[in-house]
């Protein structure tokens, strides 16, 4: 079993460096502020979390004016504002470095269908989410000089292009340099997925008056020539004395008889090398009858020869005339080039197929098949593979190597884009003719409108439809509107999902734009999961809100929900503030909006600032009638309570930076800053102690390891976010480096205490 490990209240298997803050040296702990703020809220466009695929998908802002070109309206874009402006006072530097808006409002996408003469073609999607993309309208007409005129609008916005699509990207066809040695007639086509198929079919009579008599027995054959210059090659397709099917070749010697070794049962048909001289025979072993003969200028009996019949690897289909139950023998090449014949007993006009398949067919053997009957033969003569002939160059090496003395097919690519997608073109509605002169054009319009929408469109995203066939869409009689979108309604779980999703990221610090105590709740979980076994120290900002969720809380009400929180993660809020909103109206926002500035004066200054007396860029702020700032200041910052008070001559300013602890007076646990400057410490500290993890466990790491620890402890140090380090100790037990270290985070001055001695002048 893997060691593990008992740390931190938690057992664990998972390598890693891991850490815990021991407070009690110095009674604080706490989160660090490199300025990464997740803001969690509603909004009126925008992905939802619900439709997030992965941590690429997260809306993250590093300038002041993303937001405005993300959201049309809603919490998230003012909250965004506040975040990135949140203070005017001169300690704190900015606001947020970058803000990760997680929308929780599960709005969808709207959608529209175009479709062709064949059906759905293209399935449109906006690019944006909620009840405004029904808006969105498309329309398509012919284009001026070929393709189509597609036009998209939305609002202010028209996106447009003309002559879009109708060019070829390659032209096809089959040919036969003599007439009727292939195949008599080849359709085309794609199928989906960028498959190119073209289906032959052949005809021919059967050829049984070719046969004179029929051999009486089994028997080997004797051929012979009436003139003594024939001494070319003949080849004999019959059966055996099994039935089954098979050939023999002999040399002619002129008139002498050349005896053969091969047993015949039946001969069906014979071919000749070259054309004879005189008459020649093949009879039964000794004499008879003749079974068949040549005569002068004669190749073939019986059968047919073919040239450039190719087949798919496939196999070949026969079917005859009602009644007709004769015996063909088929030659060809199989899959791995091999020279076979097969044996196919017609059954009339049922369709049969070969057991074999096929690469070429060489010769149809037709002796046994009555004259009066024709064999209508049909095969895939050729398939490419779609995972193989990826782009339309390899496409048409495929097609091109498919020749033979100047018969086949010709792939001829009109496009110069010579890696062009197969699966790209158009799916064929039909198979088309491409038997020369036929040389049909194969397109990609449906997908030239597709490419061009995903492309240039910031509106809307395109699709093939599925089982979309044909090229581009039809024309519109009037705009295409999308529908289906909707801002949806906001649960527990789409906050829930929405902290799931921050897991995966770092953030110094998150802020849920919602009074409600139960999403407070889920914060601080977050928080503290991210404190411990989540390895990115973080702390959360929350607003309060009265019971019903309308109005700022009434100190009772305050007092009970931080109470409920009591938390060193969370810092609460419970005034609403007055603004300028992003329209430029005076606004008062809701106290999680007071939250969120908080958050970005953290943000925006040096890990360790106290907020304690810092200004921030609000109009003004005001709380329920049933306290104040200054008549009950002391028993709200011991109730945990992020307030602001005015003093004249100054403005407006936090009182003091405390956090929702309240079981003890630990500063590290109370103290905002304390805490974020401990948070920060232990996240940088243990993520450069990973640098030991997976290295061999010997003193020279161990050694290492030491210089790293203090290397990182000195820069906490010069950058004023620890005061002090001391007590370092690292010691390798078996596969587990101890790390110990005690740390000094800095502790903000809140108090000053003057004594003034009167004294008597002299």
């Amino acid at each position: 079993m893997a060691t593990t490990i008992f740390f931190a209240g938690r057992v664990t298997s998972v390598p890693g460096s891991y850490s815990e803050v021991d407070a009690t040296g110095l009674e604080q702990v706490g989160l660090g502020a490199s300025g990464i703020v997740a803001l969690l809220g509603t909004a009126e466009g925008g992905i939802p979390v619900t439709e997030l695929e992965t941590v690429d998908d997260f809306m993250r802002f590093t300038k002041p004016e993303s937001p405005r070109q993300t959201f049309r309206s809603g919490d998230l874009l003012e909250g965004s504002g506040i975040l990135f402006e949140p203070s005017n006072d001169d300690q704190i530097l900015a606001g947020a470095q970058e803000v990760v808006a997680m929308k929780v409002n599960p709005a969808t996408a709207s959608v529209a269908t175009l479709v062709n003469a064949q059906g759905d073609a293209i399935d449109l999607t906006s690019k944006d989410y909620g009840a405004f993309t029904e808006q969105i309208n498309v329309s398509v007409a012919d284009g001026t000089l070929q393709g189509k005129l597609l036009t998209i609008i939305f609002e202010e916005i028209t996106e447009s292009v003309d002559d879009l699509g109708g060019d070829a990207i390659f032209k096809l066809t089959y040919s036969e340099a003599t007439a009727s040695s292939g195949w008599d007639s080849m359709t085309g086509q794609i199928n989906a997925g960028g498959e190119l198929e073209a289906n032959g079919t052949k005809a021919e009579l059967g050829l049984d008056s070719d046969i004179g008599t029929q051999l009486p027995s089994s028997s080997a054959i004797d051929v012979v020539s009436t003139s003594g210059s024939d001494t070319q090659f003949i080849t004999v397709y019959g059966l055996d004395g099994s039935g089954d099917p098979v050939s023999e070749t002999l040399q002619l010697t002129g008139v002498i008889s050349q005896r053969g070794s091969q047993t015949f049962s039946a001969v069906y048909g014979a071919k000749l090398s070259s054309a004879a001289v005189g008459t020649i025979s093949v009879d039964p072993e000794g004499g008879g009858a003749d079974v068949l003969t040549f005569a002068p200028t004669e190749l073939v009996q019986g059968m047919v020869t073919c040239n450039a019949m190719f087949l798919a690897n496939g196999q070949l289909q026969l079917s005859s005339s009602v009644g007709e139950t004769g015996v063909v023998i088929v030659e060809g090449a199989n899959t791995v080039g091999a020279t076979v014949l097969e044996k196919v007993t017609l059954t009339g006009a049922t369709s049969i197929n070969t057991t074999g398949s096929w690469t070429k067919i060489a010769g149809i053997v037709l002796g046994d098949v009555a004259a009066a009957n024709t064999v209508t033969m049909t095969g895939d003569a050729l398939k490419s593979t779609p995972a193989v002939h990826t782009t339309v160059q390899q496409l048409a090496d495929y097609v091109n190597a498919r020749i033979e003395g100047g018969d086949g097919f010709t792939l001829t690519l009109e496009t110069g884009n010579t890696s062009f997608l197969t699966d790209n073109l158009d799916v064929s509605v039909a198979a088309v003719n491409i038997d020369s002169p036929a040389e049909p054009d194969f397109t990609a319009d449906l997908y030239a409108v597709i490419d061009w929408i995903n492309t240039n469109s910031q509106l809307v995203t395109a699709a093939r439809a599925t089982g979309a066939t044909g090229g581009a869409p039809s024309n519109t009689t009037s705009p295409i509107f999308l529908s289906g979108g909707i801002e949806g309604t906001t649960s527990f779980a789409n906050w829930q999902a929405a902290l799931n999703w921050l897991k995966q990221i770092r953030v110094n610090s998150v802020v849920a734009l919602t009074g409600d105590p139960a999403v407070h709740a889920a914060v601080d979980a977050h928080c503290a999961y991210m404190g411990g076994i989540g390895r990115s120290e973080r702390d959360g900002f929350v607003g309060l809100l009265n019971t019903g969720l309308t109005a700022v809380p009434t100190k009772a009400e305050a007092k009970t929900q931080i109470i409920d929180l009591n938390s060193r993660h969370i810092r609460a809020c419970a005034q609403a503030v007055d603004r300028f909103n992003t329209q430029g109206v005076r606004t008062t926002f809701p106290p999680y909006f007071t939250a969120a500035v908080a958050a970005g004066m953290q943000a925006g200054s040096p890990v360790g600032t106290s907020l304690t007396f810092k200004q921030p860029n609000v109009l003004n702020f005001s709380q329920d009638t049933s306290w104040n700032p200054a008549d009950d200041a002391e028993e709200l910052i011991q109730a945990g309570l992020l307030f602001m008070e005015n003093v004249e001559g100054v403005g407006r300013r936090w009182v003091r930076n405390v956090t929702t602890h309240l079981s003890s007076n630990n500063l590290a646990f109370i103290e905002g800053s304390v805490n974020e400057a401990a948070n920060y410490s232990v996240y940088t500290f243990r993520t450069a102690m990973e640098y030991a993890v997976g290295r061999k466990g010997f003193a020279g790491t161990v050694n290492a390891a030491g210089g790293v620890a203090i290397g990182e402890l000195g820069l906490l140090v010069d950058e004023g976010i620890l005061v002090q380090y001391r007590s370092l100790d690292i010691e390798l037990i078996a596969d587990v480096l101890e790390v110990s270290v005690e740390i000094a985070p800095v502790i903000p001055i809140n108090f000053v205490q003057s004594t003034i001695h009167l004294v008597i002048a002299s």
